[in-house]
């Protein structure tokens, strides 16, 4: 067969015989029985070379890494901890403000609440001009009709809707 030349042909080569078998274009050769060529170290071995020499010192020793990172993270709890106390006197102080706050708006919470009852009372003696009560006594405007000794204010969802 025209196309099976390669195969007669040694799989392992001499160097000569490479540089005379260039011009074959052939995918595998088939194994023969000649030994493989490898390059061997001189006699006596290569000299040896002192790296220590060659190689300077790279960047700084293990504990001045381990010194180094411990300075940072104490000096980042150090400012955590700062930050953490300046929040803290931040909201103290909006606290107090809220507290001296608290009665001038409670105040001004009442005098709302006052101008509605009056204004439902108002309402409440127009409504109810000639209603008597259970024992016949005219209507008292702001009267509870249940009986209890404890006076509680009405409920401002009530004078809204006025």
């Amino acid at each position: 067969a025209k196309g099976l030349d390669f195969l007669s042909q040694p799989f392992f080569h001499s160097r000569e015989q490479k540089k005379s078998n260039r011009d074959i274009r052939t995918m595998s050769l088939r194994p023969s029985n000649a030994p493989p060529i490898q390059d061997m170290p001189p006699p006596g071995g290569y000299k040896k070379l002192d790296f220590g020499r060659y190689l300077p010192d790279r960047g700084p020793k293990g504990w001045q890494l381990w010194a180094g990172a411990s300075v940072l993270i104490m000096y980042g709890f150090y400012q955590v901890g700062k930050t953490n106390k300046r929040a803290i006197q931040q909201k103290m102080q909006e606290r107090k403000v809220r507290y001296a706050l608290g009665p001038l708006l409670q105040a001004e919470a009442d005098r709302e609440y006052m101008e509605r009852e009056l204004v439902a009372l108002r309402k409440e003696a127009e409504l109810m001009k000639g209603v008597m009560d259970e024992q016949g006594n005219p209507w008292k405007p702001g009267a509870s009709p249940y009986i209890g000794g404890q006076w509680m204010p009405r409920r401002i969802g009530y004078f809204m809707r006025s």
